[in-house]
Order: C-alpha cells, then structure tokens, then sequence
C-alpha cells in the first residue's frame, strides 16, 4: 500500500491526493538500468599495417608515374672528327649505353675518322635540357692515332632515346675497332680495301654483325658477341694474313655466319661460335685451295643438321673432301643449353681419287 509522502497517512491504490493533509500523490517509478555499452572495434595491427602499406605503393606508383611520364620532346646532334697528318693505325675505343652504331670504311674529306650522333627522345618533368652526354679524345703518337669516344644519357628521368651513332674511318689505315653499346645494335660494314688488325663488337641487349667483302685483309682477332640478341657475320673474299680466330657468341639468341671463299689466302682462320640458348646456322662455299673442318657439339635439347656438298664425316666432325688445304677454315660449332645445329657445307670442285 502506498504511503503519502508528507505525513505519512496510509493512502488507496488509485488515489491520487492524501485523504488527510492534500498533498498530490505520485507513484515514483525507478529509472530502468542503463544497457550494457557495445565493445569497441578491435584494432588489429596488422590490418592497419597493409592498408598503410598499400596507400604508400599507390602514392609511390603515382609519383613515379608523374616524374617519368613523357612531358616534352628533345633532340640534339653532334659531330666529331681528327685530321691529323701521317697517321697509319688507327685505335678506336667506343661506348654507348644506348642506341644503334654503325661503322663504315669510308673517308670523309680529311678526317682519319669522323663520329655524327644525333639523338631524340621525351623527358619527364625533371628532365634536364640536354641529357646528352658525349666525351670525345684524340690523341697521336707517331702514327698511330687512338681515339676514346663516349656517349650517355645521363637523366635516368628523360624518358626513352633514340640515339644513332655512325662511325666513318678511312679504310687506308689498319684499323683496330672495339665498339660497345649496352643496349642497341652494333654494326660493321667493310666494302672498301682495308686491314683490320683487331676487331671486336659487343652489345649486352641487341644484334651485333659485321659485313666484309673481297679486298678487306684479316691480319688479327675478331669478336662479336651479345647477352642477349643475335650474332650475324658474313665474309666473302676477305683475304686472312696469318693464322687468326674469330669468336662469335651469343648468350641468348641464334649465331648466324654466312662465309664464302674460293680464293686461297696467306693464312688460317680459327672460328668459335658459341651460344647458351639459340641455335648455330653456318652457310659455307670454299673452292680452289681452301679446305674446311668443322666440330660441332649440342646438348641433350639439340641436334646437328647438315646439308653437305664434297664433304665427309657425319655431323661432327665434317670435312671438306681437299682438307686439309693450303689455305684452311676450322670452324667449331657450340650450343650449351637449348638449341640445334645448321651447317649448310659446299666444297665447289669435285675431287676425284686416283
């Protein structure tokens, strides 16, 4: 029974004023208990960590994307030349880190060699006004003249390059050429009477060949060679004074000689073709006195293919049926990991036994 809240008079259920002293009655009802408050979302580190992570790669990816996305063209060209007087040999020393080179035997007015590079691209929004770099020294010491050329793109952020580098030496000197490009193609061409004393050609990404014709002497070492990219050589009538090698290698890519000679010469050439993955494709003509062996090895993945014209042997070694000659070719094929053997073998004269 409720009891009124003033003075004390017991009061009925429904009555709403005491009886006694007036006083308005209310019934008092408790507050209900507050509910019990959710748990706070739980913080795992390592969620928070990847999502941080993936917001730092997007910003970087942006970024980069800013600085190294084409923003404007740029071209540029330069020439270099020595004419110096009474020079005999010729010493060529030449490095791009990108572009094609090509060199021919050709004189350009006075010059003993003359360089022309001319280059275009597209630079970022860092990119330097000229990132053309090109270092050029001569120097002559009785006649022999030695020449060190350098050409670099120096702002890794100008975009790509297109650079062509020509090469023009007087085919009247004895020539001793080594030119590198570390991505690009390196080529040769030698169509006029000229020596070449030493010759070697490299590119660590592209094709790398050389091209002689009749009235060019060997009288030294060749190499062409490449990482990555194919290896061409092509002699016709070249005449070889004394016993020389040529070294033709490609790490991956096809090695690729295409070698013509009926006519003997005052020597022997040595040829190592070598390659890691790629095939080895020999195209050979010889006549008169010049005889031909050729050892030929592949791995497991390999085979050797021949199509022989007066030459013995089965697959390796093979010889011209006159072997050996007076004047001799000695060619060994190699293919160390993935790849097959061409050789297309033709000994023109046919040789009747008595």
């Amino acid at each position: 029974m409720p009891y009124c809240r003033r003075c004390g008079t017991q009061l009925e259920e429904d009555a709403h004023f005491c009886h006694k002293c007036g006083t308005p009655f209310t019934t008092f009802t408790p507050p209900a208990a507050p509910a019990k408050p959710l748990p706070p979302l739980r913080k795992d580190p390592y969620v928070i960590g990847a999502v941080a992570l993936v917001a730092i790669l997007v910003t970087v990816v942006v970024i980069a994307a800013v600085f190294v996305a084409p923003f404007s063209t740029w071209g540029t060209s330069s020439s270099f030349s020595d004419q110096t007087e009474g020079v005999k040999t010729l010493n060529l020393n030449f490095d791009t880190d990108v572009g094609r080179v090509t060199i021919f035997t050709s004189k350009i007015g006075d010059s003993n060699v003359g360089i022309f590079i001319q280059v275009n691209g597209s630079r970022g929004i860092t990119g330097g006004e000229n990132p053309l770099s090109v270092a050029f020294v001569n120097q002559t010491v009785g006649d022999v003249l030695t020449v060190d050329a350098k050409v670099a793109v120096e702002d890794a952020l100008s975009g790509t390059a297109n650079v062509v580098c020509q090469i023009f030496v007087d085919p009247a000197l004895n020539l001793n050429l080594n030119v590198t490009s570390s991505t690009g193609q390196v080529s040769f061409s030698a169509d006029k009477p000229t020596t070449i004393q030493s010759l070697t050609l490299r590119a660590t990404t592209g094709e790398v060949e050389a091209n002689l014709q009749s009235n060019v002497i060997i009288a030294g070492n060749l190499t062409l060679s490449t990482t990555t990219g194919e290896v061409n050589y092509r002699m016709a009538e070249t005449n070889v004074n004394g016993n020389c090698s040529l070294n033709l290698h490609s790490t991956t890519g096809a090695v690729n000689m295409d070698i013509t000679q009926t006519r003997t010469f005052q020597g022997n050439l040595a040829v190592d073709a070598e390659t890691v993955t790629g095939s080895i494709n020999l195209g050979l003509v010889i006549d008169s006195g010049v005889g031909a062996k050729i050892t030929s090895e592949t791995n497991v993945f390999g085979d050797i293919n021949t199509n022989l014209n007066n030459f013995s042997g089965d697959k390796s070694p093979i010889q011209s049926n006159n072997y050996p000659a007076q004047s001799n070719i000695e060619i060994t094929n190699r293919v160390s990991g993935i790849g097959s053997i061409y050789i297309d073998a033709n000994y023109k004269t046919q040789v009747i036994s008595s």
